[in-house]
């Protein structure tokens, strides 16, 4: 199948945008009661940019694959594991007030966010053939999941310079999808392939039901039901917690953890694939030219043959809990002496999954306040993507405020859409508070 994998991922990569990191730290609490309504965090994060899968021949653009790239060369600019992640985050309202000895905030909104890692030996299988075997693919990974937070948030202050706060979070799974690869060995020769294959495929939507052949296996040509999201399919908690410190006049020291918990899934429909399975028609595949039209048939063309060796045995459906995205932050501000509306921050990052590679950076910056007016702070730095930069800020306006964030790296993108040619981290945040 020269080429599903890559196509996997270079369809992946140009089918995201920009996303969010995170709702923030319980424990920065501000000095009025607020609501805040239609609040949106957008993340995409890439270890390896479409630059990896697309390469110049003449007065066009073909794939790594290509006769007229070397293997060296496309193989050398792949990770051993390829990950794309990308996550929308959605405060639908939240109301915030001052109780009597401390701060508290009731939230309520949505999530989605999906993730794929492709391992470097599937595109070394289909550049290189049969050169090398066996082939572990075992880091084979695909999720995505939506699910609503009802969240109550408190914070207070111990003693003079210290500020705690935490934030508890009810989940309510809505659908989820997942390809959980606990073993997979390809063996190749000339004349077949041979795949030991133990994995799951879970997806979890109640109205809309996969069906079954005559020997019980699952038939993805097969639905019942309206494909609405339907009823809830699962329920978890999970907890933010904070700190913020001001050990002396003009310095800030704030750290957080954020999304600590996960949710227990319930898969309606379930199948498990353990076995060893032989085929033969994937070596012939091969896909010259970045094409859409005729990638997508060509895909279409070798899922189906793939399916129709590795077949999922249906199980009645089971319980499964996975972890949510998780996050820890780092913030230290220092108001400059002879002009405490500048200061100069130093940010630091860290974001968890459970499939996909880990991803984080350290930016430093500076940033503007003017009281009653607004809010402006540039950064830059590096991380997993390399070199990004931030720019963020807020304008007031009677009792409004609207603020907003926007995250990258520098690369460059493909023209006319928003597909980063390296790997990249993207961030953008938009919001709207109105001051009680």
């Amino acid at each position: 199948m020269k080429k599903l994998a890559l196509g996997i991922m270079a369809l992946a990569i140009a089918a995201s945008g920009a996303w969010a990191q995170e709702i923030g730290n319980p424990a920065e609490t501000p000095d009025y009661g607020f609501l805040r309504v239609g609040e949106l965090q957008n993340a995409t994060r890439n270890n390896v940019g479409a630059a990896s899968f697309l390469f110049p021949s003449g007065d066009k653009l073909v794939t790594g694959l290509h006769s007229s790239v070397s293997a060296d060369e496309f193989l050398g600019g792949l990770k051993p594991v390829n990950s794309l992640y990308s996550d929308l985050n959605y405060n639908l309202v939240s109301y915030g007030w001052k109780g009597s000895a401390g701060f508290h905030t009731v939230q309520v909104g949505a999530r989605a966010n999906y993730g794929l890692s492709v391992p470097k030996e599937i595109f070394q299988l289909l550049k290189t053939g049969t050169a090398q075997s066996p082939y572990d693919l075992s880091s084979l990974k695909a999720f995505g999941n939506v699910y609503g937070e009802i969240a109550y948030g408190y914070s207070r202050p111990v003693g003079d310079n210290l500020r705690v706060g935490a934030r508890v979070k009810l989940l309510i799974g809505l659908n989820s999808a997942d390809v959980a690869v606990r073993r997979m060995e390809l063996t190749t020769t000339e004349e077949q392939y041979t795949l030991d294959l133990d994995a799951d495929i879970n997806l979890t939507n109640r109205d809309k039901k996969v069906g079954t052949d005559g020997e019980g296996y699952l038939d993805y040509k097969s639905f019942t039901g309206k494909g609405k999201l339907g009823l809830p399919t699962g329920a978890g908690l999970a907890a933010d917690i904070g700190v913020v410190w001001k050990p002396f006049e003009g310095f800030t020291l704030s750290a957080s953890a954020l999304d600590l918990g996960g949710i227990l899934w319930y898969y309606g429909n379930a199948g498990t694939s353990s076995g060893t399975y032989t085929f033969e028609g994937l070596k012939d595949l091969s896909t010259d030219e970045m094409d859409e039209e005729s990638m997508g048939a060509k895909l279409k063309e070798a899922g189906d043959e793939l399916l129709a060796v590795v077949k999922p045995k249906a199980v009645e459906g089971r319980f499964s809990l996975k972890a949510i995205p998780l996050s820890a932050n780092l913030k230290a501000s220092y108001a400059l002496p002879f002009f405490d509306m500048l200061s100069v921050d130093l940010i630091s990052l860290y974001t968890g999954y459970s499939f996909c590679v880990p991803y984080w950076e350290t930016r430093g910056g500076v940033s503007f306040d003017y009281p009653g007016i607004g809010h402006l702070g540039l950064s830059a730095g590096g991380g997993t993507s390399g070199f990004v930069y931030g720019v963020n800020g807020f304008v007031d306006f009677l009792s409004f405020r609207l603020y907003a964030s926007y995250e990258n790296g520098i690369g460059g993108v493909i023209p006319y859409e928003s597909t980063p040619l390296k790997a990249n981290n993207q961030v953008l945040s938009l919001g709207l508070i109105y001051k009680l």
